[in-house]
């Protein structure tokens, strides 16, 4: 008895086997480029998440008046630059304004402005910025505190 698959192809053809492969590349491909834009988003907040920590514990710092902050602020209007465990830069400055009122004392209310930057991590020579805002107002001295 004859076997009636004789004449029948058995396996992949290289025809098919390269179509596979070009899929498999295709695919590969994509999840590598997915990847790598979610590291790069993931770095991307990890430095704002670290810029953001830096500007509160400056403006916690402005809300006490401990010798140690107080120092700080009267020394420069700038921080020496600071790096996070990526070794990324950031520089913070800050700028105290006083807001107008109508005692005669400048120091009641003022504003605490504080810029935060880094290098941007895909395009070389440009930064990002971050600015935060914080308000004081003192007790003024006719209170008796």
């Amino acid at each position: 008895m004859g076997d009636s698959r004789q004449g029948a192809p058995h396996g992949f053809t290289v025809l098919e086997a390269v179509f596979a492969s070009a899929i498999l590349a295709i695919g590969l491909s994509g999840v590598f480029q997915l990847s790598a834009a979610s590291m790069a988003a993931n770095q991307s907040q990890r430095n704002l998440v670290f810029a953001s920590g830096l500007a509160q514990d400056l403006a916690e710092c402005w809300q006490v008046n401990t010798a140690n902050c107080l120092s700080q602020f009267q020394s420069s209007q700038q921080a020496n630059s600071l790096s996070n465990e990526a070794g990324v830069q950031f520089e913070r400055s800050w700028l105290i304004t006083s807001i107008s009122t109508p005692s005669k004392d400048p120091q009641l209310l003022q504003n605490l402005q504080i810029s935060v930057k880094w290098p941007h991590q895909d395009n070389t020579g440009s930064t990002v910025e971050l600015h935060w805002h914080i308000r004081r107002a003192s007790t003024p001295t006719w209170v008796g505190l």
